[in-house]
């Protein structure tokens, strides 16, 4: 179901075959059904984003890189270098999640909901997340 506006008037809960044999312009319907399309492409990359690392996780893990990261290079240990590493390659998969929302959304046949759509988590941002 879509929810439009359309020359002053809201339609909802219709179909696009409703929108259409009510007069809506096929453009305004066609944008309603890529924004829907778009929304549920950001809410899957969301879940798989949090599949991964819970938002406890993700908030440990920030608090850990800041403490860390206010040491010199030379005081960090190497577990604190890994977590560091794995913390540059968490930010950069979830980039490349967020990069691949943009890819899937602007092809209307791709499966947004299949694994190969989505960027593999890196190795090291796994082990990192795995401390948390």
């Amino acid at each position: 179901m879509l929810e439009v506006k359309h020359e002053n008037k809201t339609f909802a809960a219709e179909t696009a075959a409703e929108l259409t044999a009510m007069g809506v312009p096929q453009v305004v319907v066609d944008e309603a059904l890529a924004l829907r399309r778009q929304k549920g492409i950001s809410a899957e990359c969301r879940r798989r984003i949090y599949d991964v690392a819970s938002v406890e996780a993700q908030m440990n893990m920030a608090a850990a890189v800041g403490v860390i990261s206010g040491k010199t290079a030379s005081a960090r240990s190497e577990d604190e270098k890994s977590i560091l590493a794995g913390a540059e390659a968490a930010i950069g998969w979830v980039a490349a999640m967020r990069a691949a929302v943009a890819t899937l959304a602007a092809d209307a046949d791709a499966d947004f909901t299949a694994d190969v759509a989505w960027p593999d988590v890196p190795p090291e941002a796994l082990a990192m997340i795995q401390h948390f």
